[in-house]
């Protein structure tokens, strides 16, 4: 209803202005509009308006010592607070709330002590992306690219590692099947590990290489069966080896096999073995008499050997020793 307006004339008793029963009816009206906004005639709406806060009060549904203020903050310019037009609650910052169809725009969570803040950064996106956590059966955490975590229970699919590191709190490190049966045991030695074994991948027609690396200058690899077993090549064998035709070399000991291919007379030297159980194959396949000075030998200090002959020496960790022989004398 619109406010009626009495209207008290130009002047007292002039007659012009509303009679007693125009003018009452017109307060009547004013009230009851006023009380059926507050609650009716009873006046019970249980909202007051209070001068000092400038608030509005809310008595709620049971009239007591307990009411709600609603109190705005004073405003430095004109400020426009719409609510819309849907059924719900209101959420305050310490209310508890089930949040509903909510868009957050880069929202920041602070951290235990409240002085700094985690800021959730996204990317641009071209599509809606549905980010889906798994059921949790306990208490977890993310994982992060740059944070040093340890992964458990993780299927890692055509995997790009860089500088891998295989560590355990266990002695020893096992890298197991899909049938969780170990394939590979890595031992943690005592002291620090200077030296260790590269694989290197081969080209076409080129085979791959296993060789000892480290710190140290001559290194080999140690290859034990277990107990009384024994190592089993299932392919054919090719030791390594060194050609020789000049007149007075020194026998490599980094080569198993040394062959000789000058015509003529060759004076060799072979120098104490490096460890015991090595193995020396000399062979001649050159026309001349290849006469070897060996500093440690068995048998004598010199083994000759001509085109054709051949021997196997094996050094005991004092001396070599002659193991067998093609022709070839002993002096």
């Amino acid at each position: 209803m619109t406010k009626q307006t009495l209207n008290k004339g130009s002047a007292n008793n002039d007659g012009t202005g509303d009679s007693l029963r125009v003018g009452a009816t017109k307060i009547q009206a004013n009230f009851d509009e006023l009380y059926g906004i507050l609650g009716g005639d009873s006046l019970n709406s249980g909202i007051t308006l209070d001068a000092t806060t400038k608030g509005i009060i809310f008595e709620g549904s049971t009239t007591d010592n307990h009411e709600t203020t609603l109190v705005v903050a004073n405003p430095t310019a004109d400020r426009t607070i719409t609510i819309p037009d849907i059924t719900g609650n209101v959420v305050l910052d310490t209310s508890t709330n089930t949040l509903v169809n909510k868009t957050l725009t880069t929202p920041k969570i602070n951290d235990t002590s409240a002085d700094h803040q985690y800021v959730v950064a996204v990317s641009e996106l071209t599509a809606n992306r549905n980010v889906t956590l798994p059921l949790l059966t306990g208490n977890d955490e993310f994982t992060f690219n740059a944070h040093i975590q340890t992964l458990t229970n993780k299927t890692l699919t055509a995997p790009t590692i860089t500088t891998p590191a295989i560590t355990s709190p266990k002695i020893t490190t096992e890298i197991q099947d899909a049938n969780a049966n170990t394939v590979l045991t890595i031992p943690a030695p005592s002291g620090t590990i200077v030296n260790n074994l590269k694989i290197t991948s081969s080209v076409t027609n080129a085979s791959p290489t296993l060789e000892a690396v480290g710190t140290d200058d001559d290194i080999g690899i140690n290859i034990s069966a277990k107990g009384a077993g024994l190592l089993t090549l299932t392919g054919g064998l090719s030791l390594t080896d060194e050609s020789l035709s000049g007149g007075t070399p020194s026998i490599s000991l980094a080569t198993t096999t040394t062959i000789f291919t000058r015509t003529s007379d060759v004076s060799a030297s072979l120098a104490n073995g490096t460890d015991t159980g090595q193995l020396k194959i000399l062979s001649v396949k050159g026309a001349g008499t290849v006469t070897i000075t060996i500093t440690s030998f068995a048998p004598g200090n010199t083994l000759t050997l001509q085109e054709h002959e051949g021997a196997i020496l094996l050094w005991d960790g004092n001396e070599w020793g002659l193991i067998s022989t093609y022709g070839g004398a002993v002096g």
